[in-house]
């Protein structure tokens, strides 16, 4: 038995890792969470290590979670396209306070 059968038999699917960006904070300081409220536990963080300033950033995340959970296993129709952009548009102002803050606390894991 191999994982390819397990995908030719549909008990798995592709997936391409990422590093979100609140993990990427939480790596970089040396922790990562334990199984139990993982993502509530990674969004949380971010306050704690980029600043009390950004609890309304670890709100909102964790508000998306939530959707996103509601939107995956309860309902369908949920989230909509205006969502997507405005949570689009935080990851992409959230992605470059990130690599600032690796500049500055951790440039050893910015690419070469």
């Amino acid at each position: 038995m191999s994982l390819k059968h397990w995908l030719d038999n549909g008990w798995l699917r592709p997936h391409t890792t990422s590093l979100t960006l609140c993990t990427i904070l939480l790596c970089a300081e040396g922790y990562r969470p334990e199984r139990t409220l993982q993502h509530y536990r990674t969004i949380q963080s971010l306050p704690i290590i980029l600043g009390e300033d950004r609890k309304d950033d670890a709100a909102y995340l964790d508000a998306c979670r939530s959707k996103r959970n509601r939107v995956e296993y309860d309902y369908v129709g949920g989230a909509s396209e205006d969502d997507a952009e405005e949570l689009l548009a935080f990851t992409r102002a959230l992605r470059e306070d990130v690599l600032s803050w690796l500049r500055a606390k951790h440039p050893e894991y910015l690419p070469a």
